[in-house]
């Protein structure tokens, strides 16, 4: 007579991980690395974005996702032509633009506050 089979016990998490598909494991939040940092604090700042076939979006960052997929906001499409007049854009609102396209993407810097050396009087409600 034949004994039924019986799983191991998982000794830690991990092996419990690799036996379970992903959508069976607890949630857990996401670690605090610094491309994650980078990546938060460009959230509701405006980016360009420039795409294979000369367009350039620039818009409101939203959001990301596993496969890097751009999402933007309030978005506007600028054609880039060989011609020198000047690109008109169009509002196209929220789009997703694909990773395999993006040729670059370009984001304001922050300007730092100038620190002043000397007050007056009248300066004092800056």
């Amino acid at each position: 007579m034949a004994l039924p089979f019986v799983p191991p016990r998982p000794s830690s998490p991990t092996d419990h991980d690799l036996n379970q598909p992903s959508f069976l494991l607890p949630w857990r939040p996401p670690q605090h690395t610094p491309s994650l940092t980078r990546l938060r604090a460009l959230l509701r700042q405006p980016l360009r974005v420039h795409i294979t076939d000369a367009r350039i979006f620039l818009g409101t960052f939203a959001g990301t996702d596993k496969q890097l997929n751009i999402v933007l906001i309030n978005t506007e499409e600028f054609r880039m032509g060989d011609d020198d007049e000047t690109p008109e854009g169009r509002y196209v609102g929220q789009v997703m633009i694909p990773w395999r396209f993006v040729v670059k993407v370009e984001a304001q810097q922050k300007e730092e506050p100038e620190l002043r050396t000397t007050t007056t009087d009248y300066d004092m409600y800056l």
